[in-house]
């Protein structure tokens, strides 16, 4: 009696067709993304001026200097967020909303995270030798870049028109250089963690360095994931393809 031999199809499954083509119209959407943000010579500049700015004028206090970089690096960032748009070809040649919102996420960080690499530098050349933990400087920076560019992209989707989204974003930005962050309501605010992480590559805090580090990171972590997850809710609810009834 011979055994009977079921074949199974050995072609792709739809999961994994769809992964790959997630990741390559993501990436595209990042390259187009990436060309329309250097196109916006003005954005670049600010973005790179900014920061630089606040830091330089605050260099004698190096707490105050590296909060104020930070606070700026942050506001760059949010703001190219907010100023990306893709463009409507994308949508109309197929893109998902995740797609989309995930291509333009990854072109802005990366941008962002460039930047936070030049001024990494800039502290280490600058004020290094004066600092407690030099070596902490870049995970500070990076952090608030991967805080801030879902936080603007969340405002290009809570307020769609520019002008109006920019000023919201400055007014973020500038209640966290006003308030007391000692206070403890100001855990709400999305650049918290730069108040924690400063404190730790700035000063000698012996047994409470940890904690300031871990709470820094913690909180930054837990923003950046939050705001990327309410970003693509609300990105892919508005961008998500509307079925018109067929015509009689």
């Amino acid at each position: 009696m011979t055994a009977t031999t079921i074949a199974r199809p050995t072609g792709p499954t739809p999961g994994a067709e769809h992964r790959p083509r997630l990741v390559r119209t993501a990436g595209l959407v990042a390259l187009i993304t990436a060309r329309e943000l250097f196109r916006r010579r003005g954005a670049i500049a600010l973005a790179l001026l900014l920061p630089l700015t606040f830091y330089l004028a605050r260099i004698d206090a190096h707490w105050t200097a590296l909060r104020l970089l930070s606070i700026g690096l942050g506001w760059a960032a949010a703001t190219l967020a907010l100023f990306t748009t893709v463009s409507s070809r994308s949508a109309a040649s197929g893109a998902s909303p995740t797609a989309l919102v995930l291509g333009r996420h990854t072109a802005v960080l990366v941008l962002g995270w460039t930047i936070s690499a030049l001024y990494t530098v800039l502290v280490e050349l600058t004020i290094g030798d004066d600092l407690a933990h030099p070596g902490a400087v870049p995970l500070m920076l990076l952090l608030t870049v991967t805080v801030s560019a879902p936080f603007g992209s969340l405002a290009a989707v809570l307020v769609p028109r520019d002008l109006e989204g920019a000023l919201l974003l400055l007014a973020a930005m500038a209640l966290q250089l006003l308030v007391d962050p000692a206070a403890g309501w100001t855990r709400v605010l999305p650049l918290w963690s730069t108040r924690e992480l400063s404190s730790y590559v700035v000063e000698e805090l012996g047994t409470q360095a940890d904690g300031y580090l871990w709470r820094g990171l913690a909180h930054g972590a837990g923003f950046a994931v939050g705001l990327t997850a309410l970003t693509w809710l609300l990105g892919a609810r508005r961008l998500r393809v509307i079925h018109l009834p067929e015509p009689r």
